[in-house]
């Protein structure tokens, strides 16, 4: 049965792609390094040691644990227990600390608002396919974030806008299963995984509902990311 593109998001999908990437052998559903464009913007930044930073959508944890490593105080949240698992593993062994729980981005409500300095979404805003769940996780995360902290997005993104109902015309359909590889032991692997439903926006279309959540958009810029394609990142700041 096809998923229902009424949800925000399915969260069950993604749980259940971590558990069939686990059981063909693999460690990591993704290569365990660090979003280059992540990278470049802490950087570029400079930040000061010590800030609070939360991530939206961590996976196996690889940007989190970067963050870590940069001597950052770091929260992240996947709806994929496996996924928070396999973090919380590999963290240990690179002798950091990172605050991995299990959670629903969309709903934020339990944490204490202004706690955070920067707030980091690598390829989760764009999974979220409600119009008002996506305004609503921008909105929780302005809330939960300091004035004047950061929100760093890099999400797909196309050149034309997109709309909902566009999202029923796109091939193949969520949970219609493709093929993707995989490493194991070193070696690649074909498997076969379900297509989960996405909303990829404009750039325009990001700024756009940004804005609408209360942020100032300071960049919005595309890139040709290793990990996720074409993307548009936005660098927005809480008031």
């Amino acid at each position: 049965m096809r998923p229902s593109m009424s949800l925000p998001y399915d969260k069950i999908a993604y749980e259940l792609r971590y558990r069939t990437v686990y059981k063909a052998g693999a460690r990591f559903w993704e290569d365990p390094i660090p979003t280059e464009e992540l990278v470049e913007f802490i950087r570029d930044m400079n930040f000061p040691r010590g800030l609070y930073v939360i991530e939206f959508g961590c996976g196996e944890g690889r940007d989190a644990i970067f963050l870590a490593k940069q001597d950052f105080k770091v929260t992240a949240i996947d709806v994929a227990p496996s996924a928070i698992d396999r973090a919380r593993e590999w963290v240990a062994q690179e002798g950091v600390n990172v605050s991995f729980e299990v959670g629903d981005v969309v709903n934020l409500k339990h944490i204490s608002s202004s706690t955070y300095d920067l707030a980091v979404n690598i390829g989760c805003l764009h999974m979220i396919v409600s119009e008002s769940a996506r305004l609503r996780h921008l909105k929780h995360a302005l809330r939960i974030l300091k004035p004047s902290g950061l929100y760093f997005s890099c999400n797909i993104g196309k050149d034309t806008p997109v709309m909902r109902e566009d999202l029923d015309k796109t091939k193949p359909k969520p949970g219609e299963l493709i093929p993707r590889r995989i490493k194991v032991d070193g070696e690649e692997k074909e498997i076969m995984l379900p297509v989960i439903a996405a909303w990829p926006k404009s750039g325009e279309q990001y700024k756009e509902e940004f804005e609408a959540a209360g942020y100032k958009v300071l960049k919005l810029y595309k890139r040709i990311t290793r990990c996720l394609g074409s993307c548009w990142i936005v660098v927005a700041q809480k008031p």
